[in-house]
């Protein structure tokens, strides 16, 4: 098995190549056989300095949070009481993620329950003639909207977060995946993290997170980390690129000691690596739905809303509607009411 990028992509990869090699990738242990790990009495906390004489190492903090999809990774380099300041992080970081979350768990885990702002969509595991989905319901008439061919549409307000405290959240989990030799390289990224030192220059970096869908889905999350070749040019050291369900987000790490500082307000050039693909051929298309995200601000937001589309077989709810009128002889049936819709990963129900 090779890696590639859809064919669309090749020359974007190339001239990401040009700057950038892989130099390592994290991948959490498979079917919970985690990697062993040290005794407490030997562990030192990453991220505090402080030894187990001096903390306490009682929990099993997860290398990439289970946010982005169950996976068994932990670390033995975490202590507690950093554990439980980054876990400030996570709350808002599951707002980011929404209704998605939720949404792209199916089939992998238990899909967490999802409930909008305003309350008008609520996401739950359900069941449905035997099948095992999420069942997404709106309380509120024509919030979900049945569209020409084959679409259903509909917004969803996200509970609120703090910006950059998803972009500290990704900081965490790349601080956690770069190799132990790199840690003293980035120390003023592990001040920013622990105590929001020189934040207004570290917003600035905040700026540049790039997501995007990924057309596959991945059964556990995993991290890319690649190094810049020409260790003498601008160029940030580090680009993490990380891969849950079926997005990708990837940003660079900033301030490693021996890069040219930039200054506030100064803007760089950088190629950005298309999604990679673990082929045995190579895969046709092109990479869309690509977004850069500002996630500089420290003030919540309020109000963020995204647009959702599902895709449908018409003729489906044609049949469904005719078999409907049918059986209760009426012609109160309206297919276009939609108010609640179920998926599942089952394609046992179309047979229903």
């Amino acid at each position: 098995m090779n890696i590639y990028t859809y064919n669309g992509n090749i020359e974007h990869l190339k001239a990401f190549d040009n700057d950038y090699q892989l130099k390592s990738m994290y991948t959490p242990p498979i079917n919970n056989q985690r990697r062993p790990l040290k005794k407490i009495s030997e562990r030192t906390c990453r991220f505090c300095g402080k030894k187990s004489n001096e903390t306490t190492f009682k929990g099993k903090p997860h290398i990439i949070s289970r946010l982005f999809g169950n996976n068994s990774g932990v670390s033995d380099f975490e202590c507690d009481k950093c554990n439980n300041h980054f876990s400030g992080f996570e709350s808002d970081m599951a707002n980011f993620l929404g209704l998605n979350r939720s949404v792209n768990a199916l089939g992998l885990q238990t899909p967490p329950t999802f409930k909008s702002y305003d309350g008008n969509i609520v996401a739950k595991k359900n069941s449905f003639n035997g099948f095992e989905g999420i069942e997404i319901e709106s309380n509120k008439e024509g919030v979900i909207q049945k569209l020409d061919g084959g679409i259903i549409e509909f917004n969803v307000i996200h509970n609120p977060y703090i910006p950059i405290n998803i972009f500290k959240c990704l900081l965490k989990i790349a601080l956690t995946v770069i190799p132990a030799v790199e840690v003293d390289n980035y120390k003023l990224c592990f001040d920013f993290l622990m105590e929001n030192k020189n934040e207004a220059y570290f917003a600035q970096h905040a700026k540049q997170i790039h997501k995007g869908l990924s057309g596959f889905n991945v059964k556990f999350p995993y991290v890319l980390i690649f190094k810049k070749r020409n260790l003498e040019s601008k160029l940030p050291s580090h680009w993490i690129k990380l891969y849950y369900q079926d997005s990708y987000i990837q940003f660079y790490i900033p301030y490693h000691k021996d890069d040219e500082v930039i200054v506030k307000g100064e803007e760089i050039s950088y190629p950005l690596c298309p999604p990679l693909i673990f082929a045995d051929t190579q895969p046709q298309g092109i990479a869309k739905n690509y977004e850069k995200l500002d996630l500089s601000s420290n003030i919540m937001t309020k109000g963020k809303t995204s647009k959702l589309n599902l895709t449908f077989d018409e003729n489906l709810l044609r049949e469904g509607s005719n078999n409907n009128q049918e059986k209760h002889n009426s012609d109160n049936f309206n297919s276009d009411e939609i108010i609640k819709i179920f998926l599942t990963k089952n394609s046992g129900l179309l047979g229903e």
